[in-house]
């Protein structure tokens, strides 16, 4: 069994290169990165999905792959996709073949995972940005917003709960893991969220 990983570290990194690249969405990545995976700490075996943020099969198909995406959205995955390039120094490298998506089966075909770059703090920190590009709407600043930003878009299985206080209770254990895993520098930068978080 492999062993549980720690890219927490790699994590600050990517979001700071992400970040760069589309301005705005630094808080909200945090975020989801401490309520999907204790900011990185996950073992990628037994993980349901690939990567910090646990983007599932048809949160990659959306993001990437569907034939309905918008011109605008197409530039910014070229705008990945050019940066990763030199970054990784691998020419091939197309955010958009990292697998191949069976809607049979809601999940890849196997054979099609390119697990190398799917595991990639970089490449995973990339996707959720685009997800988070594809969504019209504003990432509020706050603890209380990020969670319901956090309970909107991703969607986790308790999000489905008929129960408020259920829900209620999730979102305060997804803020306590975002205190627990950004310092308080990093909490700060909840400060930047601006339109542009949305409208890049």
């Amino acid at each position: 069994m492999a062993e549980k990983l720690n890219v927490s570290k790699q994590l600050d990194s990517s979001i700071d290169e992400i970040n760069e690249l589309f301005p705005g969405g630094d808080a909200a990545l945090r975020f989801i990165a401490s309520a999907e995976t204790d900011y990185g700490r996950y073992n990628p075996e037994t993980a349901l999905s690939y990567g910090p943020y646990q983007i599932d099969p048809i949160g990659y198909y959306d993001a990437v792959q569907n034939p309905g995406l918008t011109g605008k959205h197409r530039e910014r995955i070229n705008k990945i996709n050019d940066y990763l390039k030199d970054r990784f120094e691998d020419p091939s490298f197309d955010i958009t073949t990292l697998a191949k998506y069976n809607p049979e089966t809601n999940d890849y075909l196997p054979e099609t995972r390119n697990l190398k770059y799917l595991r990639d703090p970089l490449v995973g920190t990339a996707l959720a940005r685009l997800k988070m590009l594809k969504d019209p709407h504003e990432i509020l600043s706050g603890e209380e917003n990020l969670s319901k930003y956090y309970q909107r878009l991703w969607g986790p299985k308790w999000s489905q709960s008929q129960d408020e206080n259920i829900k209620s209770k999730k979102r305060q254990e997804a803020i306590e893991k975002y205190r627990r895993y950004n310092t308080p520098s990093s909490t700060m930068e909840q400060a930047k969220l601006t339109n542009s978080a949305f409208t890049q």
